[in-house]
Parts: C-alpha cells; sequence; structure tokens
C-alpha cells in the first residue's frame, strides 16, 4: 500500500515540476506571424429576415376533439 502510494506521490511531483518547463518550451517553439501579412476586410452582405405568418386553414369539423397524451396535445376531427 505503501509503494502505490509513493509511486502516486513521485508521479504528481514530477507533473507539477514538468509542467513549466513545458511550456517555456512551447512558447519557446512557437512562431511570430510574419510582418508581411496583409489584411483583407471581409465582404458582409447584410440579410432581411421577416417572419411569415402561416395560413389559416379554414375549419372542415363539426365536432373538435382533443386528444392528450403522454404530455403532447393534438387537435382533430371527431368521426
Amino acid at each position: 500500500m505503501r509503494s502505490s502510494f509513493a509511486v502516486f506521490a513521485a508521479i504528481a511531483a514530477a507533473s507539477l515540476a514538468a509542467t513549466p518547463l513545458v511550456m517555456g518550451a512551447s512558447n519557446a517553439f512557437a512562431t511570430q506571424d510574419s510582418a508581411n501579412v496583409v489584411a483583407m476586410p471581409a465582404l458582409v452582405t447584410p440579410i432581411d429576415v421577416v417572419t411569415v405568418p402561416a395560413p389559416v386553414q379554414a375549419e372542415t369539423c363539426t365536432r373538435k376533439v382533443r386528444v392528450v397524451y403522454a404530455g403532447y396535445g393534438s387537435e382533430g376531427c371527431a368521426r
């Protein structure tokens, strides 16, 4: 039990010690953007969004029934 705890503690300590070294190395190998890169403006096309109401359907039922099943409601005609 103590040897497994010692191995775990050693791995945790090694990872804590290695983190600054890895971060420093990744920053050292990072490349700078070249100075001759020119940023071009992107063409933006505005789009008009309009809500369209659904067409109203004519009622063809003489008797209307509402069925509720498992939380979903639907309306239909009684036959």
